[in-house]
């Protein structure tokens, strides 16, 4: 598919972030497609996650704009950009260990599902309908990501691979528009990672979302990808496909630098985070 057939679903304008005297992020531009994986990576430091931030409403920009679906959306508050559509995953693992996995993933679904507080409160046929349409959806979510059996389960007894599923599973169960993946594959073995590619390319191609992933594992990146930007020191070095980046010899560099043999003999795949 070209990019002129992708809908354009963010982008970041000139974002700036400085964090007192240091400046994360300086005048970056980023645009998000969908269908697609648009991938985000570089060394330490780069800013990546500063970017996903900066999207998601965690941190401020000092100057910029960020237009989601054509509208600005730099001034809402986290919460009301997830309520828009914008949801993310993180890499330090948020899953309320206290509660059932079929539960977990209905705590995404009522952005979809609507009721009042009272509804709730004296409990009215509304917020029954309600409640059993959030279980279809988190059910449904849960089966893409291949863990419906678990549904069940206290998410407290799941081995990692599988919260990393019960995560991602949460998000799309919100039905997103933009879906922010934060280094999803940390901590995941190979054959977990090899899923998880493939979960990405189904939501891109499936469920026709428009992805954004921050990642370091570089097989995954190149492998899935449709577009990738490559941050340095909080700037731009390169975007382009994945055979483009890969084969640019400052994106070598950058991975690479000018260190030891050892750190030369690792290359990009290895040298994570």
């Amino acid at each position: 598919m070209t990019e002129a057939a992708r809908d354009i679903m963010l982008e970041c304008r000139g974002v700036t972030v400085r964090f007192g005297g240091v400046t994360a992020l300086d005048n970056v531009n980023f645009t998000a497609r969908k269908p697609a994986v648009n991938a985000i990576i570089g060394p330490n430091g780069a800013g990546k996650t500063t970017l996903l931030n900066a999207i998601s409403g965690l941190v401020n920009m000092a100057q910029g704009e960020i237009l989601f679906q054509d509208k600005d959306i730099a001034g809402l508050p986290p919460f009301k950009r997830g309520r828009a559509g914008v949801v993310r995953t993180f890499q330090n693992l948020e899953v309320f260990t206290n509660m059932s996995v079929l539960e977990n993933v209905m705590t995404g679904c009522h952005r979809r599902v609507k009721y009042s507080v009272l509804d709730a409160v004296i409990k009215t046929p509304r917020y029954f309908r309600s409640e059993r349409r959030c279980r279809e959806l988190a059910m449904e979510a849960l089966d893409f990501v291949g863990i419906a059996h678990m549904a069940d389960h206290a998410a407290a007894e799941l081995p990692f691979g599988s919260l990393r599923l019960l995560e991602l599973a949460r998000a799309i169960s919100s039905d997103p528009d933009l879906l922010l993946l934060d280094e999803p594959a940390a901590g995941l073995n190979m054959r977990e990672t090899r899923t998880l590619g493939q979960l990405i390319a189904r939501i891109r191609d499936e469920l026709g979302k428009a992805v954004v992933l921050v990642e370091h594992d570089m097989d995954l990146v190149m492998n899935i990808s449709d577009t990738i930007i490559v941050l340095q020191f909080g700037q731009e070095l390169t975007r382009g496909t994945p055979q483009e980046v890969q084969n640019n010899p400052d994106v070598i560099a950058a991975y690479l630098g000018e260190e030891d043999d050892d750190d030369q003999q690792q290359g990009p795949a290895c040298r994570q985070n």
